[in-house]
């Protein structure tokens, strides 16, 4: 009984967690920022998903310098902005109609969609044309 015990404590210490899993997104950024200098790519890691003995995460790497996330500081009503979301064109325009403590509503102003379409965005991932 007592060796059971010990063992299945020796099989927790190296299980996986969600303070390993975070750490390991840390250690992922800093090993890859060598080869984003050298290839000229932005190296994103998608969500990771755990459990005891392995982790699964979709990892990107887009060509040129990753786009600055911007804040809703950086907007004004009637500015006109695209959509930086693989789901949305992005030739699209959209117009800032208002804006909430945390998301910013955009109309449809130009693009292959709805015209006068509104949604809430997060303002990250607006982009001011």
């Amino acid at each position: 009984m007592r060796r059971e015990a010990k063992h299945l404590l020796i099989k927790i210490k190296v299980m996986l967690n969600k303070q390993k899993v975070q750490g390991f997104r840390g250690d992922f950024a800093k090993a890859v920022a060598q080869l984003e200098k050298d290839y000229g790519v932005t190296i994103s890691l998608g969500t990771i998903r755990f459990d005891a003995q392995e982790l699964r995460a979709k990892m990107t790497a887009k060509v040129g310098d990753a786009p600055q996330k911007a804040s809703k500081d950086d907007f004004q009503i009637g500015d006109v902005v695209g959509i930086n979301h693989k789901k949305v064109n992005p030739k699209d325009q959209f117009r800032i109609y208002k804006i909430n403590s945390k998301n910013i509503g955009v109309e449809m102003i130009a693009g292959g969609g709805r015209i006068g379409a509104q949604m809430r965005v997060s303002p990250s991932l607006l982009v001011k044309k």
